[in-house]
This record gives structure tokens, C-alpha cells and sequence, in this order.
């Protein structure tokens, strides 16, 4: 019997029938798988401490342990699931993986939970690279689990996961001939505690600025160079936010030299060139903008041997940039009158193969050699599974030893083996017809129907659960093709899914790779209100977890850019939200207010709320944005006010304010600016016009013309938008338009652009004197007068 129909009949008032079967038949490994479950699905805690026994005792067999572990862990309290961790724990000999899996899915995000872990990976059975056990799964969901506590706090619960898991990575022998200091025997866990310094760095926590989160970024590289693909299963931002972070990226810089020193050392060498930690290609990363911060260590490093370093770095930033003129005479400047950098820096400019080069050239090739041997036997592994995929395609389909929602071996090779087609916004492995020229159709339709069962047994986890997003599981991906495969081959399969079917889809929606994926709105359309409860979940949470530090790029700025027939439908969501709290965010606060205005609430409504947003207290650089939103709706009113606002500033901070409000209101050269328009009168628009002269000066706009490519600035999109208010009101046909410009030419601010109006009130009275063409039946009708 399979979970759904468990749970039809299981129900609390069952327990007592449960105890006494499982008093009767407890030594039935088969009844204890089922009962083990009904208690789970149940809520029977009356059982658990007979499944509690049954879980501890290594001689029961593995699918009643495990159906036991999963009703203890589900319905247990705390005490009682870390009294079950220790019982497994208690026992000497070897721990299956596939229990502390199971524990590990429920257990607690707590400084205990993490303690049994790492006691327990001690004592793990060997890693078998293609068993899949679901313990890694296990590892990366409780890591997501585990919260970034605040700097300072005692107990820190990643910082000590870190830490433990790096001692295991430092147990001895190592791979590859003590080039890679890394355990042979756990490098399987290597995946988890980069997942790991991957959060902590992520957050700009301490943590990872600790001896052990700098030693795991030390050695994935090493793992990755010496051994291929071994850690792909986990894909990290470190790439990106180890150099952002300016502190990180530098003592991650240092620290690698000096431990390169010191294996360099004890084999009688220097390390004074940087090109021995580079080729590994590490997280840390410097750009032509560090220049100046390299040349300072040549000129400042107490120890000769790190300016030698520092200097390789400057010649490497120097070349990359094209080597400037300018920075070579810096270079010859900073080593002028220090002999050793003096010749380093002739060599590196008249360069000559050193014999630690040579050596490492041949140490490559050599390396190479090895890689290609290692990729024809891994060619010739896929052409053996190829061949048994052929002979028994149904293990695709109902994979041994698995239960349904788990992910197995042959899933993750025959997923990547589908093309992506290219979809930026796609997970991918939905195009399973792409699998038959190397598989077959009979393997390729198993695939199909695997992932097709897949998603309805899997269960995304969702940010409004604690689940943090910023990893996805290859579990997960699949299931996302099963959808897309279930949704492009059946018209009617989304309005057929009942209402939990329905529900469960909707836990998927969060994760594609960029906005939503392509069923998501036929989803909504066929459960509206099943979905909006879904949308409304998502989006509550994130309006009350945004930080003032950095939008979350969550639904928030996928429904603005990916989803604008949904805006209709979260602005009064948003509205009520605005009206009872304060968005601290300043990006986030910008994906609301777009949505509002282009959800088609009532102008007035959104006036009412930005005047009692001004007149309440939101910070100060909120201010600009909620004018704009005042002005694009009740303009009458709010543009006096705005002038008010301006002239009681000084003149600095009331150009820097007309400046944002200005790009609030129209957008920048993308677009994004409010939309309602009740501004877009001449009346109107020649009053913000003028204003915006003054505030916004054009004897102080930014010159690009000629001068190469730039980054906008607030300055640049401020005072396009500003001469856009002018385009806006000279394109309004009518006598209020040429009476305004009229206007604007005795006015204006800036004497030089009054002639250039006067030639613009007169183009337009004679635009609008123009007789529009006539049309056809214009035509006729004269004709037929006569």
C-alpha cells in the first residue's frame, strides 16, 4: 500500500489498533514497514516508543528501521528524536547511511541535531560514489535549514557544522600524492561544507572568515583540478561573492599563498610568484579596479618574498588590462632601489622559462595524460550502463531499494543527458524524445514516466518554510520536468488535477531559474483559488522577511518582470500590506509600487496611501519615491507639495531628491517608472518641467557625448528623464500644450533654452493648425455635395 492510501485511513483514534498489532506482530519487518508509516501519517505518538526499539536494533531489517525512524521523527518531540539519533548511534559497528538520512530529513536545526551529525559521519559505512543513499539530499536540506545567526551570538550552528565537517576533510591519506590535502576517504562531504561556507558567505557572516570556512574554500579547488567532476552535485555563489567581499577575497588570497609557502618550503622552495596557486583557478579574484590595492603591496609587505608575490599579481592585472603605459612606470616606481623585485620585474617583461616553470609545464602535460585515461574509462562506464539501461529499462521507471520521491543514480545521468534547448528561464530535462538516439525509445519513455511520477511524490520545500532557496536539488529538477513534460503532452492535465494534486504543483512554481515556469498562469487560471493561497504565502513572506540590506529576488521581482498578468491580482495584496507596515527595502519597496501602479487599483486610493505614508515615518530615502507614486496619481495636490518639500532643503540634497524622484516617476533608460500618468497634462507636466530645471540644473549635466562607454549614473537617468517631461508635453496636441510652451519660453529657468521653446510653441500652434488628412469617406461625402 502506498502513502496516499496510508493516509486515507490513518487517523489518531487508530492508535490503540496500532499498538496492539504491533505488540502482536512487532518481529514482522513487513507489518512494521506498514504500521511505521501509519503511525507517521497517523500522528499516533502513543506508538512511538515501540517503533523507537524496533528503529535502535541493528538486527531488524532496513525498510522497517526506516519506516520506524520516520514515525518517530515525524510525530516525536525533540527529546524524543535525539533519544532516537543516540540509540542508533549507541550501537558499535558501521552506520548505514540510509538511517542517518532519515534522521538527518527531520532533525532539528539545533546545535544538537548538528552534534549527532557529525558524530555520526565518523562513523558512516564507505562512500560509494553512485550509491544513492539520500544522504547527501539530507545534508544540503538540513544545511538550508540551519539559520545564519547574528555575529557575536554564542552557539553558532554553521560555524560548528564547518568546522566539524573540515576535520573529516582533513583526515588522512589524501588524494592525489599530497598535492590535494584533502581525505580520500571523506571527499564525498566535500559537497555539503562548501554548501555550507557557501551561506555564511553569502550572508557576510564571521564564520566564514574562521580558519576552517577559509580552509574548505582552500580546498575545493584542489578537489576540482585533481579530480574532475567529483564535487558537480552542488553549485555555489562563492564565485561571485568571495571577490565582492573585499575582506574575504583577500585574506583567502593571502592565506593560499602562505600555505602553498609552507609546502613549498619543506621541499627547499620559495613562493614568490602567484601563478602556483592561480592555475587551480581559486574563488579569490582580482580586477583591473584592485590595481592600486596590489601596487600598495609591493611598496608596504614587510616580507620580501610576499612583494615578490604581490608583484606577479600586478604583472598578471597588468596584461590583463593591455598593459597601460601609465602602470609600468607605477611598477618601475614602486620597485625602484630593491634589487630582487627590480629583476623580477625585467624577467616578467623580458620573460625566460624558469626551471620551477618547466617543471610545472611537465607536471601538466603529465596531469593531462592522466585526465584523458580517466575520461575513456569513464566513456567506457557509460557505454556498460548505456547497455544495461537497454536491458532493463523498468529500473528507470521503479528504481530498487528506493522509496517513491527519491532520486536515483540513473534519474541524474539520464536528466543531464537531456539538452536544456537552450532556455534561459528553463530547469531543463523536460525533452525526453532528445534521449532516444542514445538510449532508445524504451529507456527514454521510462525516463518520462519516472519524472512524471517523480513530482507528485517529491515535496519542494518553500522559503516560507525555512527552506532557503538559494540551492536547488537535482530531486527537484526532475520534478519540475515531470510537470513540464505532464503539462506540453496533455491540454487537459491542469484543469484535471484534483485540488491536493493541485496544491502540491504549486510548491514547484517558486523554482525556476528565472520568473516562473511556463504552466504556472494555465495552473492559476484552472485553480485560482488554490493558487492565489500559494502566491499569497510566498509573497506574505517575503514582504515580511525583506531586509533593509538587499532585496531577496524572490516572487516579489519575478511577478514584476516575468508575470504582469498576475499584477491585477497581488496589488490589493500589496496595498494591504503597504497600509498596515513599512518595506524597508529599497528595491523591493520599487517591485511593489510598479506593481500597484500597473494593477489597476483606483488612483486615488494610491495617492491616499502615499500622502499618509509622507506624512507618517518613512525613512528619509523612501521619501522621493512615495512623492513620485503621490504625483503619478493625484498630481493637483502632490507636486506643490514636492516644491515645498525641495525649497526646504539645501541645495545639494535637493538636487540629490529631485534627482530620485524624478527617476521614480518616469524610470530610467529601461523603463520601470510609475504608470498611472495623471500627471501627463500640459498644466502638469510644464510644472514638474520647470521644477526640475531648477533642482535638476542643465549646467550641471554629465557630458557623454564622444567619450566612450560608461555606466549610468542617478545623474545621467535623471536628467534624461527630466528632458523627457519636455518630449511628453511637446507630443499633447491642443492650445492648453502651445500656451504652456508659450509659456516656458519667458520662464525657463536657463535663459539659453527660452529662444528653443519659443521655435516649439510656434512648431506646435502649426502642427495643430494642420488639418488632419482626409479620410475616404470624408472624401465622398464632399464628392456627393455636388
Amino acid at each position: 500500500m502506498d502513502n496516499t492510501a496510508i493516509e486515507r485511513i490513518a487517523a489518531p483514534d487508530l492508535s490503540l489498533d496500532a499498538m496492539a498489532l504491533l505488540a502482536e506482530y512487532g518481529d514482522n519487518d513487513d507489518v512494521v514497514f506498514f504500521l511505521g508509516r501509519l503511525v507517521w501519517q497517523g500522528e499516533m505518538a502513543e506508538c512511538l516508543s515501540a517503533l523507537a526499539a524496533i528503529a535502535g536494533d541493528p538486527a531488524r531489517g532496513h525498510y522497517a528501521r526506516i519506516a520506524s525512524i520516520r514515525a518517530v521523527m515525524a510525530v516525536g518531540d525533540e527529546a524524543q528524536q535525539n533519544a532516537l539519533w543516540e540509540a542508533i548511534i549507541g550501537h558499535d559497528g558501521l552506520l548505514d547511511r540510509r538511517l542517518i538520512a532519515e534522521l538527518l530529513e527531520w532533525a532539528s536545526p539545533t546545535l544538537r541535531s548538528v552534534d549527532l551529525l557529525l558524530r555520526s559521519l565518523d562513523r558512516l559505512e564507505a562512500h560509494e560514489r553512485f550509491e544513492v543513499t539520500g544522504l547527501n539530499q539530507a545534508m544540503h536540506e538540513f544545511i538550508d535549514r540551519l539559520p545564519v545567526l547574528a555575529d557575536g551570538v554564542p552557539d553558532q550552528l554553521l560555524p560548528k557544522l564547518v568546522s566539524g565537517l573540515n576535520a573529516l576533510l582533513d583526515r588522512q591519506p589524501y588524494m592525489e600524492r599530497g598535492e590535494c590535502h584533502v581525505s580520500e576517504e571523506f571527499a564525498w562531504a566535500m559537497a555539503p561544507a562548501v554548501h555550507a561556507v557557501d551561506r555564511l558567505v553569502g550572508a557576510r557572516s564571521a564564520g566564514a572568515l574562521e580558519g576552517d570556512s577559509i580552509a574548505i574554500l582552500h580546498k575545493l579547488p584542489a578537489v576540482r583540478f585533481w579530480r574532475g567532476d567529483d564535487v558537480t552535485e552542488y553549485r555555489t555563489s562563492l564565485g561571485e561573492n568571495v571577490p565582492r567581499w573585499r575582506v574575504l577575497n583577500e585574506l583567502l588570497y593571502w592565506t593560499s599563498v602562505a600555505e602553498r609557502r609552507a609546502h613549498l618550503v619543506k621541499k627547499g622552495e620559495r613562493m614568490v610568484d602567484d601563478w602556483q596557486i592561480a592555475f587551480m583557478h581559486p574563488f579569490w579574484r582580482f580586477t583591473e579596479g584592485d590595481f592600486d590595492l596590489c601596487l600598495a603591496w609591493v611598496e608596504n609587505k614587510a616580507d620580501l618574498d610576499d612583494r615578490l608575490v604581490a608583484l606577479s599579481r600586478c604583472l598578471t592585472l597588468f596584461v590583463e588590462a593591455g598593459r597601460p603605459a601609465a602602470w609600468l612606470e607605477q611598477l618601475h616606481a614602486a620597485v625602484a632601489g630593491q634589487r630582487e623585485l627590480e629583476a623580477a620585474l625585467d624577467a616578467k617583461m623580458n620573460p625566460k622559462l624558469s626551471p620551477a616553470v618547466k617543471k610545472m609545464n611537465t607536471e601538466h602535460r603529465k596531469w593531462e595524460k592522466q585526465q584523458k585515461v580517466k575520461e575513456e574509462k569513464e566513456q567506457r562506464h557509460r557505454a556498460d550502463w548505456i547497455m544495461a539501461l537497454k536491458a532493463d529499462p523498468d529500473r528507470v521507471r521503479h528504481p530498487a531499494g528506493l522509496k517513491p520521491g527519491e532520486f536515483s543514480r540513473d534519474h541524474y545521468y539520464l536528466m543531464t543527458s537531456v539538452p536544456d534547448g537552450g532556455m534561459a528561464n528553463d530547469r531543463g530535462g523536460a525533452d525526453w524524445r532528445t534521449l532516444i538516439p542514445e538510449f532508445g525509445e524504451a529507456v527514454a519513455r521510462a525516463y518520462r514516466d519516472a519524472a512524471v511520477a517523480h513530482w507528485r511524490h517529491y515535496r519542494p520545500g518553500l522559503r516560507s518554510e525555512g527552506i532557503d532557496a538559494g540551492s536547488t536539488p537535482y530531486a527537484l529538477i526532475f520534478g519540475m520536468a515531470g510537470i513540464a513534460i505532464e503539462a506540453s503532452e496533455a491540454e487537459d492535465f491542469l484543469a484535471g488535477l484534483t485540488p491536493d494534486e493541485a496544491r502540491h504543483a504549486l510548491r514547484y512554481f517558486i523554482w525556476e531559474l528565472n520568473g516562473f515556469p511556463s504552466w504556472f498562469e494555465p495552473l492559476y487560471r484552472a485553480h485560482p483559488g488554490i493558487a492565489l493561497d500559494a502566491v499569497r504565502k510566498e509573497l506574505t513572506w517575503e514582504l515580511e522577511h525583506s531586509a533593509t540590506e538587499a532585496p531577496m529576488h524572490y516572487v516579489l521581482h519575478d511577478f514584476l518582470y516575468h508575470a504582469p498578468w498576475v499584477h491585477s491580482i497581488i496589488a490589493p495584496l500589496i496595498f494591504e500590506w503597504l497600509v498596515m507596515h513599512e518595506m524597508p527595502n529599497q528595491d523591493s519597496l520599487r517591485y511593489c509600487l510598479n506593481i500597484l501602479t500597473s494593477g489597476g487599483l483606483a488612483p486615488a486610493d494610491l495617492a491616499r496611501l502615499a500622502e499618509a505614508k509622507l506624512h507618517g515615518s518613512v525613512p528619509e530615502q523612501q521619501r522621493p519615491r512615495w512623492l513620485a507614486l503621490w504625483v503619478d496619481n493625484e498630481p493637483a495636490a502632490a507636486i506643490p507639495a514636492l516644491e515645498a518639500s525641495l525649497e526646504n532643503m539645501s541645495e545639494a540634497d535637493a538636487s540629490n531628491f529631485a534627482q530620485q524622484f524624478i527617476v521614480a516617476l518616469l524610470g530610467d533608460r529601461h523603463g520601470t517608472g510609475n504608470k498611472s500618468g495623471a500627471y501627463r497634462t500640459a498644466e502638469h507636466l510644464k510644472s514638474l518641467y520647470l521644477l526640475m530645471h531648477r533642482f535638476v540644473r542643465a549646467k550641471e549635466d554629465i557630458q557623454r557625448a564622444g567619450n566612450g562607454a560608461y555606466s549610468p549614473t542617478l545623474r545621467d537617468h535623471a536628467q534624461d528623464a527630466r528632458n523627457n517631461l519636455f518630449n511628453m508635453l511637446s507630443s499633447v496636441p491642443g492650445r492648453e500644450t502651445y500656451a504652456a510652451i508659450k509659456a516656458l519660453a519667458d520662464e525657463h529657468p536657463e535663459p539659453g533654452y527660452r529662444k528653443w521653446m519659443a521655435r516649439h510653441a510656434r512648431a506646435r500652434a502649426i502642427a495643430d493648425a494642420d488639418e488632419a488628412p482626409w479620410t475616404a469617406e470624408q472624401v465622398h461625402a464632399f464628392a456627393s455635395r455636388f
